[in-house]
């Protein structure tokens, strides 16, 4: 009888332990991605950015670069530009860790 007590409560700790601590654990997996297309939207506070409808949350970790690599300021970003964001999707949404700036290509 107290082995089965026993028992019964280490599983029903290992659930609570699990059910604690799972969320957190997956919660740390950020698969990363590449997105590109052309600058709609800029916020305000310079917070994101709309491109193709999506929006990019920017942070101060964020790069801003050209083409060339060359480091560009977050004034920089403007409607109607092209860009490709590298970033990773969490829970809050698509964080921007590096934006590409790109020149369209000229047509012959």
């Amino acid at each position: 009888m107290k082995s089965e007590r026993a028992s019964c409560i280490k599983s029903i700790l290992f659930m609570l332990t699990l059910m604690i601590f799972l969320p957190g654990i997956q919660g740390i997996r950020h698969e990363a991605t590449s997105y590109s297309g052309v600058i709609q939207n800029i916020d305000n506070d310079f917070k994101f950015i709309v491109v193709n409808g999506a929006k990019i949350l920017i942070s101060g970790d964020t790069r801003i670069v050209d083409e060339k690599g060359n480091t560009l300021k977050i004034d920089d970003l403007k409607p109607k530009l092209s860009a490709i964001i590298e970033g990773v999707r969490s829970p809050e949404g698509f964080w921007a860790k590096k934006i590409v700036i790109t020149m369209p290509q000229k047509k012959p």
